[in-house]
């Protein structure tokens, strides 16, 4: 009968299955376990779990953990990517000014735009933070970036 092969890592999940076809190596790699094919074949068909291998040799399939967004993070990045997409606007009206130059942005504009990048660096330690509707607000004038 044909034997199949599951390599678990050293915390006892599934690291990788030997192909049906492999040689088999000798010595087998450390947390080899030799399986029945229907069994070999359901940790590649079912994927909702994680399969495990417990201590006594007992293969079983686990619940995922469950995946916690963490808001903090995400709101730190949409931060940090709202500030790099307003920077070359804030370059362009301070190198108009250095030439002496029309500026696109009326010195209003030019205010808001300060005042609504500061408040981005100071979302994170705002009382709202990291409540989407308490984000800083974004000057209508100022073109929202395609998605």
């Amino acid at each position: 009968m044909k034997r199949y092969y599951i390599v678990f890592n050293e915390d006892g999940a599934l690291h990788t299955r030997l192909p049906i076809n492999a040689t088999v190596p000798d010595p087998l790699p450390t947390g080899t376990v030799s399986v029945e094919g229907d069994l070999w074949l359901r940790t590649i068909n079912e994927v909702d779990g994680a399969w495990m291998l417990s201590d006594d040799g007992k293969i079983t399939k686990e619940p995922l953990p469950e995946l916690k967004p963490d808001f903090s993070e995400i709101e730190r990045q949409w931060r940090d990517v709202e500030l790099e997409s307003l920077k070359w606007l804030r370059e362009r009206h301070r190198d108009e000014q250095d030439l002496d130059a029309s500026t696109t942005l009326t010195p209003e504009q030019f205010t808001q735009l300060l005042t609504y990048m500061q408040q981005l660096r100071d979302w994170p330690q705002s009382p709202g933070f990291p409540a989407l509707e308490q984000r800083p607000h974004r000057p209508d004038w100022i073109a929202t970036p395609s998605q």
